[in-house]
């Protein structure tokens, strides 16, 4: 199955379905009508699997997260913190116990 965006498309509910009509994912859109995030669910187990924000709208994200193993909770995060499009600080939850063990950060960006 391709998951180009031919075969997904963003509904005015907030919604991203795919072509069956399948739910696999949100967004939410700002006063001015820019997408701000997107979060997906993949795998259709209920959870989130991913999040990216773009809140200042210049078309890199802010930040994001990744479920790696589908239990509802982002064991991956990466931030730009300086906003110049690059993740440049990041950690990740490497036994799902809540703690991120590893956390790193590069201003020249990852």
């Amino acid at each position: 199955m391709s998951t180009d965006a031919t075969d997904r498309h963003f509904a005015a509910d907030g919604n991203i379905y795919e072509a069956d009509g399948t739910v696999v994912g949100t967004y939410t859109v700002s006063d001015a009508g820019n997408v701000d995030s997107v979060s997906t669910d993949e795998d259709g187990n209920g959870y989130v699997d991913t999040v990216v924000a773009d809140l200042d709208h210049n078309g890199t994200f802010e930040s994001a997260m990744v479920d790696t193993n589908a239990d509802g909770y982002g064991e991956t995060v990466l931030v730009d913190t300086d906003d110049d499009g690059d993740f440049d600080s990041s950690a990740v939850d490497t036994d799902a116990d809540g703690t991120y063990e590893t956390t790193a950060t590069d201003p020249n960006g990852f």
